[in-house]
């Protein structure tokens, strides 16, 4: 008797190697499942000697519950009401294919998936570590140790120009090193009229407005505006308006395209002085070394919006200021430019841009004023809100500050001309 016959599966013709026995015995198809009953015989001579109808009998409809699937039904995985609880005696497919993937599709999945996967990783981890890292000059006294003061300064040079109330201005260019902040200033200088003494008049500083605070501006002697610095000359105050580094190029703000190509390069000159506070630095060292007729003990800053904000910061990190003024000022940051900070696409073209905007908030840096100040803010300013000025007034009363604060009816301009500069006259001659 041949030990083993083939037969094939009723419901798949898979031919399965069934070992002979005298006995009738149950196998199961491997490929779909179904229970068949194989008559023992005596003797085997061929596969039509079989009873096919017999072997039908006694199995489940379907020892697999199936679903639709693709118009198909497919088998899926089985429940505990169908099967049986051991596979079936000497039932092994001869025929069947062995089913599954081959091991080299795994192999090229893996050199085609696994780069791209390990690379976009690595770019996650450092687009965090790029947006997030802190300014190259930090905001305070110590940071500004940290930055030298220009070796050369130049002194005041000829006349540039002579006013209707003689007062004088004079334009100086710092030519340091370009690598190092703060190092190529600009700044227009007004002398107020008639013959001083060494050490006898206050001197004001104040840098130009009108920056979004991510990049700097400068002072250019084409410069014609005098608004905001000609009343503190007239009124008897040397005055220094300075450049702050990170300037855009001329034309930058008619042009999209022109103003997205510089800024990255724009945003980390103005980084790197700390917004602004190495400028101001280098202009006190300035009007200490360079213009005799400065009292050192009365330097004072002021500002309007932006460089309200950076009058601010100048006289928490600077303690050669003795009085500040600041006309609505951008106090909290980080409300103010919550959009930029959490933009995918600034804070990849800005590094850092989150934790320097922090850094450059006046209302981080309460704690750290040590000279009077004077908060100027109109009612109906549609620039900065007038609940961030309360806010900022509400902080500077808790830490004990020495603060006054001033507000007027009007908008974010007007007022601060008419009524703002006037009231900081009086304030610095206090």
């Amino acid at each position: 008797m041949n030990p083993h016959r083939n037969v094939p599966c009723i419901r798949c013709n898979t031919i399965l190697l069934v070992a002979t026995s005298a006995q009738t015995v149950q196998v199961q198809c491997p490929k779909c499942g179904t229970f068949l009953q194989i008559p023992g015989v005596s003797s085997f001579t061929a596969p039509d000697d079989l009873d096919f109808e017999a072997l039908q009998t006694n199995y489940p409809a379907a020892p697999f519950p199936t679903q639709q699937i693709d118009g198909r039904r497919r088998q899926t995985a089985a429940s505990p009401q169908y099967g049986p609880t051991a596979p079936p005696p000497y039932a092994h497919s001869r025929t069947a294919p062995r089913g599954g993937i081959p091991s080299w599709i795994y192999l090229v999945a893996a050199l085609v998936i696994v780069p791209p996967v390990f690379c976009g990783v690595s770019g996650v981890a450092v687009y965090f570590w790029a947006t997030n890292r802190g300014s190259n000059t930090p905001i305070s006294a110590a940071g500004l140790q940290n930055v030298p003061v220009p070796d050369a300064l130049p002194s005041l040079g000829p006349v540039e120009r002579t006013f209707a109330s003689g007062v004088t201005t004079h334009f100086v260019r710092l030519l340091g090193d370009p690598t190092v902040a703060g190092s190529r200033m600009t700044m227009r200088i007004y002398i107020p009229a008639g013959t001083h003494y060494n050490q006898s008049l206050p001197c004001v500083l104040v840098a130009p407005a009108g920056t979004p605070l991510i990049h700097g501006v400068s002072v250019d002697p084409s410069d014609s505006y005098h608004d905001e610095t000609l009343p503190y000359a007239e009124a008897g105050m040397v005055v220094i308006q300075y450049s702050i580094d990170g300037a855009m190029p001329a034309g930058a703000e008619n042009s999209d395209q022109l103003y997205l190509k510089s800024l990255p390069l724009a945003y980390q000159k103005f980084r790197s002085a700390g917004a602004g506070v190495v400028n101001g630095r280098n202009a006190v060292e300035y009007a200490i070394k360079k213009i005799a007729i400065v009292n050192p003990q009365k330097i004072y800053c002021a500002g309007h919006s932006s460089a309200g904000s950076l009058a601010l910061l100048l006289a928490a990190t600077e303690p050669r200021i003795t009085r500040c003024a600041a006309f609505a000022a951008a106090y909290d940051l980080e409300s103010r430019m919550a959009e930029i900070t959490s933009d995918v696409s600034y804070r990849m073209m800005l590094p850092g841009i989150k934790d320097f905007v922090a850094e450059s908030s006046p209302m981080n840096h309460v704690d750290e004023f040590q000279c009077p100040l004077l908060i100027f803010h109109a009612l109906d300013d549609s620039n900065v809100p007038l609940e961030h000025a309360e806010d900022f007034r509400k902080r500077l009363q808790q830490a004990g500050k020495d603060a006054t604060h001033l507000r007027v009816t009007g908008d974010h301009y007007t007022p601060m001309i008419q009524t703002g500069i006037p009231a900081a006259i009086d304030f610095f001659k206090r």
